[in-house]
């Protein structure tokens, strides 16, 4: 995990922010709490190593993804203790992988990179991702 962790740390700090065009240009944040969400599940424990092994990799793509996209395809929002939280995902297929992309936005906070995950489909066979059936490979 701690090699994984730096990893992620390291293309966070070459980066920081994006100018994505989504939002008109309006920079997303790479900060702590992406770190933190590609990491851990919640304040206690920490996702599978095969799931850190896979946002690791995937985060090159997700960068690729906010860098060039003009539109988002998802948008949600919940009100925890009258703040609002809004998320918006970007889905798209970098290096034949079929990725999503979450954006998140605490009250009238930055916008900031959130999540980096397999986006799947499943059919009668299994699980399929572009062109491999394996989320994890």
């Amino acid at each position: 995990m701690n090699l994984h962790k730096k990893q992620i740390q390291t293309i966070f700090s070459e980066v920081k922010q994006i100018a994505c065009p989504a939002f008109d240009k309006e920079k997303v944040y790479f900060t702590a709490k992406g770190i933190n969400h590609l990491l851990y599940k919640n304040s206690r424990s920490k996702r599978d190593s095969k799931r850190i092994e896979t946002n690791t990799r995937l985060l090159p793509g997700a960068i690729k993804v906010l860098r060039v996209m003009p539109y988002f395809q998802e948008e949600s929002y919940y009100t925890k203790e009258s703040v609002i939280h809004k998320f918006w995902a970007f889905e798209a297929v970098v290096d034949d992988r079929r990725i999503k992309v979450v954006i998140r936005q605490v009250g009238k906070g930055q916008k900031h990179f959130w999540s980096v995950i397999p986006a799947w489909r499943k059919d009668r066979f299994g699980i399929l991702n572009a062109k491999k059936r394996n989320l994890e490979e």
